[in-house]
């Protein structure tokens, strides 16, 4: 059982690679990794999802409205627990999105700023840092944008 203590280093990989792996629309496989599956509970505007398989489902809809997507970190604040076994990442993010509805004519592009907060532990298998909680606090339009 692997229990060494998170690091802010490690913690800021996970989410800058988290946000890469969205934006090239990853295959599910990769994305789960990031994931517990014990525990995992997330909330989006649109759907709350728990575990694996929860997340599978949504994401498999995510990948097949959205494309041209863009996430750029804007401001990130990491708390690592006392013991080192968890974080609290509060954290706030660009989220720029095309997506096409039959059978309009032109696509429509999404421009939000997402305010998020998430939970990550350590993965005590792999030794990997992982998302366990993922909230999404709130999304703004941007102006320009059209609604979600």
């Amino acid at each position: 059982m692997i229990t060494i203590p998170l690091t802010e280093p490690e913690v800021r990989e996970l989410v800058e690679n988290w946000y890469s792996a969205l934006d090239t629309h990853a295959e599910t496989a990769e994305m789960l990794g990031y994931l517990a599956d014990k525990g995992l509970e997330m909330k989006f505007p649109e759907a709350k999802v728990r575990g694996h398989a929860g997340f599978t489902k949504w994401y498999e809809g995510i990948v097949n409205t959205f494309f041209d997507e863009v996430h750029t970190l804007q401001k990130l604040d990491i708390e690592i627990a006392q013991d080192g076994l968890s974080a609290v990442v509060n954290l706030v993010g660009e989220w720029d999105a095309s997506r096409w509805k039959a059978p309009q004519p032109k696509s429509e592009r999404l421009m939000m700023m997402a305010d998020q907060t998430w939970t990550i532990i350590r993965d005590t298998t792999s030794g990997h840092s992982i998302i366990q909680k993922y909230k999404v606090n709130s999304l703004t339009p941007m102006p320009g944008s059209v609604a979600l």
